[in-house]
């Protein structure tokens, strides 16, 4: 369970060390023994954001404990532009995203130094945490301390906790704690600038050289402000109507699902639950409609609203299709969906090099 001071008085969702919301977009986020890693090569910041959308008008928590392996003592980092130019980093730094829009966000950034590098009789070794704000690719620090003691100054993990309440901004880091160390008081402008927008999501930032490990990512926000952001996934579906509709069907394909069996990358994809679903014709095509077996946000899935939807093609039993993902995100990259004999049913993911397969309840 993860504490929840001085949020207001209601339930909680909480998801733990999730990293299948974490979506990296380049090779170089992995997922090797339970740790999420992440280097950046290049000169520029990556930004991975996870896929949840979250009311811009709502309180949250959201902490990673993170470890930037780019951080020995008197060790610099050799990075390329996109013309292959080499720089050299020598304070690498990381850390975490909020309140992103689209275009602008805010960040948390994390990265070390020493007081006097070539006098050990007075150097201090010490971690610089920042609060940050992106305008339009302009990069600002909003506020900034410095910490000794409390964090780990060179590989090692530490937590970075960024908690909205109302229109503060509280940032808390630690190395076995979150202690808070910074606050700041959202302005007018920066109160409407985030407004604007209906959702939000937060994420990890990746600066110039650093390599960056993630040990666990915790997001905690109220269940009534998690907001799908795909257009209506619910339907008029009951499992009442469907067995009804069903009893006079004539369309062999209509009918039942469960699962069978997948082909799953996890670097990529990872299952949100074993699904029971059924499938119901459609000018177009079919849409697929969730029946049970969530296993992710198994309390926001509820029987009758659409999973996917199958599009048909020029090719007999072969469709293009849409998922929705547990998250309530849509999946629609190159998803083709097959049917085979009639009796197995197959929705694959080439981007994701992935697969998984229902088998019809007859």
């Amino acid at each position: 369970m993860v504490a929840h001071a001085q949020m207001s008085t209601t339930s909680y969702c909480t998801r733990y060390n999730d990293f299948a919301q974490l979506r990296g977009t380049t090779s170089e986020s992995t997922i090797d023994d339970g740790l999420l890693r992440h280097a950046n090569d290049g000169t520029s910041n990556i930004v991975v954001l996870d896929t949840t959308c979250i009311g811009s008008q709502v309180d949250y928590k959201y902490y990673i404990k993170m470890a930037n392996l780019h951080n020995k003592e008197h060790k610099s980092y050799k990075v390329k532009d996109e013309s292959g130019k080499t720089a050299i980093v020598a304070s690498t730094q990381c850390g975490l995203v909020f309140n992103h829009t689209g275009n602008d966000y805010w960040a948390i950034t994390a990265h070390c130094s020493n007081s006097a590098p070539y006098d050990d009789a007075l150097d201090v070794r010490s971690m610089t945490i920042e609060l940050n704000h992106v305008v339009g690719g302009k990069w600002s620090t909003v506020a900034s301390t410095q910490l000794v003691n409390e964090v780990n100054v060179d590989e090692g993990y530490n937590y970075i906790c960024v908690q909205l309440a109302g229109h503060t901004i509280k940032v808390l880091a630690g190395k076995t704690n979150l202690n808070e160390v910074m606050s700041h008081d959202l302005t007018q402008d920066e109160i409407e600038s985030i407004e604007r927008h209906p959702h939000v999501k937060v994420g990890y930032i990746v600066g110039p050289g650093a390599l960056t490990s993630i040990e666990r990512a915790v997001l905690t926000v109220s269940t009534s402000d998690l907001s799908p952001t795909h257009s209506p996934i619910t339907t008029q579906w009951t499992r009442e109507a469907l067995d009804r509709h069903f009893e006079t069907s004539k369309n062999p394909f209509e009918g039942y699902w469960v699962y069978l069996d997948r082909d799953m990358e996890d670097t990529w994809l990872k299952m949100g639950g074993r699904y029971t679903i059924a499938l119901v014709e459609t000018s177009t095509g079919y849409d697929v409609i969730y029946i049970d077996g969530a296993q992710v946000k198994k309390s926001q899935w509820q029987a009758g609203m659409k999973k996917a939807e199958m599009k048909k093609t020029i090719f007999t039993d072969n469709f293009t299709g849409t998922w929705i993902d547990a998250t309530f995100q849509p999946i629609d990259e190159d998803v083709y969906v097959t049917f085979e004999s009639g009796v197995i049913l197959t929705f694959k993911f080439p981007v994701y090099k992935s697969q998984m397969r229902f088998s019809k309840v007859l």
